[in-house]
């Protein structure tokens, strides 16, 4: 975990970027959105489009950030946003006037957050091609609540096949879950998806695609 601090004892986080723009998948797609992007990350996946937010930022204070969001719906992303120890400083912030998605990857622990009113997770489960897939925390996938939402990333028919079996194996608690299966930008594609999810039957699943890498190009920073 990353702590900041100024002399003052305000918190600090290391902000890679704030901008406006529309939610590019998951429950919220297409609505438009705040997003906030935190600095570092704890993973190291093989297929990031962000490795740019690794390192990269300014530290900024809390109010400051939030002085900084102009919509409803904020997103906090990464990175890894939960990397950062005084984080939820600013999700107590945000959460008084803001609905706040956080997307996490799934190697943190998510329910020390359940404490905040308006805030849902968007959580990642890393299947076997990114490389991360023994990083994950079992315990996330075992306490989500309804109005979280689990992501698999795939890039393989392998990796669907994984997916599949993390939701049997955590399904007392992912059948009411909503569950999104998100194509890897270039290295499967989405019919094989559908075709997969069709073969078995695999009804409360949602195909999703990433909005903003069709709208501007894929590697364009900041939409």
């Amino acid at each position: 975990m990353w702590l900041f601090m100024n002399e003052t004892g305000v918190k600090l986080l290391k902000v890679n970027e704030i901008f406006d723009s529309i939610e590019g998948e998951g429950k919220r797609a297409g609505q438009l959105v705040t997003f906030i992007r935190l600095t570092g990350c704890n993973l190291r996946c093989s297929y990031c489009d962000t490795v740019y937010a690794f390192r990269e930022g300014d530290m900024l204070a809390v109010p400051k950030i939030v002085e900084q969001v102009h919509y409803h719906r904020v997103t906090l992303t990464g990175g890894e946003p939960l990397m950062q120890r005084d984080v939820d400083y600013l999700v107590a912030a945000l959460c008084q006037h803001h609905e706040v998605n956080i997307e996490t990857n799934g190697s943190i622990n998510i329910e020390p957050f359940f404490k905040f009113p308006n805030v849902f997770f968007t959580l990642d489960y890393k299947c076997g091609s990114s490389l991360m897939s023994p990083l994950m925390l079992p315990h996330n996938f075992k306490c989500m609540r309804k109005r979280d939402v689990l992501k698999f990333v795939v890039g393989s028919m392998a990796d669907l096949e994984q997916a599949k079996q993390v939701y049997l194996k955590y399904y007392v608690n992912l059948r009411n879950r909503m569950i999104y299966v998100s194509p890897v930008f270039g290295q499967i594609e989405p019919a094989q998806i559908v075709d997969y999810i069709k073969k078995n039957n695999l009804h409360s699943w949602r195909v999703q695609l990433q909005l903003h890498k069709f709208i501007w190009d894929p590697n364009k920073r900041g939409v």
